[in-house]
């Protein structure tokens, strides 16, 4: 018998990268990346304002914009501790933890909804709570408005793996309180002084990360081990070269996951150590033949910034979707529930 393969009917457009995307979220090949630039407007209401205000709070030399908060961290780190820092890389991380807090408590005091016995409470327990902590005490980001946390719509997302550079644990907050999900938060051990810290996957080794018990993995550290935070200049250096020695050092299931996924890097500054580091030490790297379909959300005005930035993700077949990140998780989100 001979088939008129003709009467298949013709092929429709060619669908968009995010398209594909919100196809390849129920196969839980899609992995989340986002950072602190993204956790900061969520928190703070601006990355731009906290890093402005992390410069003052340094009295760093060059009070104007575009120095990051590694090139801060990193003057501070030598000029600041003088003699008596040398050797203790751990009290410029404490400094910036401290600063964020700083930074929650005149929030706290200038919001009307806070009772004044809560302000009082958490300011006599914040030597013991982390950023993290001190920011759910307060309420903060919210659980009650997916509009003004998107976490809880990337919560619901039906993925295995969330990869992030942020410091706070607000997603594994929003999984577990609001997606009902069990999370494991999990770090980069990448220094050997970080192998003491808790894994799952040695509590666990047969722990495979599920929609239901994903996994949420800190690339440069969480606030609850300040020693495990990539903060200055000195330390994104080590964290690449760390992981170039010691192909380990990234968990085999994470890199795995950055390899054969469509990857959506969210809210991310081109020019700030953690978005170089991450893409030209881990994203680039991947072997060309396994690139899948992938997105960087960025929000930009200026033309000239906007040709670079897509010139440089195109490089690695990365699309650049022009929008504020948590309108894009909202698409993805929506898109996913049609």
């Amino acid at each position: 018998m001979k088939f008129d393969f003709k009467g298949i009917a013709p092929q429709p457009r060619a669908k968009s990268s995010k398209e594909t995307i919100i196809e390849r979220i129920d196969d839980g090949k899609v992995v989340p990346i986002f950072g602190n630039a993204f956790t900061d407007d969520l928190l703070f209401g601006s990355h731009e304002a906290l890093r402005d205000g992390w410069i003052n709070y340094t009295q760093y030399p060059v009070a104007q914009s575009g120095h990051s908060p590694a090139q801060v961290a990193q003057y501070t780190s030598v000029a600041a501790y003088g003699e008596d820092g040398a050797g203790d890389p751990l009290r410029i991380k404490e400094l910036y933890l401290g600063f964020l807090k700083a930074a929650l408590q005149m929030m706290s005091e200038q919001d009307p909804n806070l009772p004044p016995n809560l302000r009082a409470e958490v300011e006599e327990e914040a030597r013991d709570l982390t950023v993290s902590k001190m920011a759910r005490r307060y309420g903060y980001p919210t659980l009650d408005d997916a509009a003004a946390n998107p976490l809880l719509m990337l919560a619901a997302l039906p993925l295995p793996i969330f990869v992030t550079t942020s410091y706070h644990d607000f997603l594994e907050v929003a999984l577990h309180e609001r997606a009902g999900k069990r999370p494991h938060s999990e770090i980069c051990v990448w220094n050997d002084s970080l192998r003491a810290i808790p894994s799952v996957f040695e509590h666990n080794p047969d722990y495979q990360p599920t929609p239901e018990e994903p996994l949420v993995y800190h690339l440069h550290g969480i606030d609850a081990y300040p020693e495990s935070l990539v903060l200055t200049e000195d330390d994104y250096l080590d964290f690449l070269a760390y992981i170039a020695k010691d192909p380990r050092a990234i968990h085999p299931r994470v890199r795995q996951a950055l390899t054969d996924s469509s990857l959506v890097m969210i809210g991310y500054h081109p020019q700030e150590w953690d978005f170089r580091v991450i893409f030209r030490g881990l994203v680039a790297t991947r072997p060309p033949g396994m690139w899948k379909t992938s997105i960087a959300i960025q929000l930009e005005h200026e033309p000239l910034i906007q040709e670079y930035v897509q010139r440089y993700l195109r490089q690695s077949r990365f699309d650049v979707e022009w929008t504020e990140a948590g309108a894009f998780i909202e698409e993805l989100y929506r898109g996913w529930r049609k």
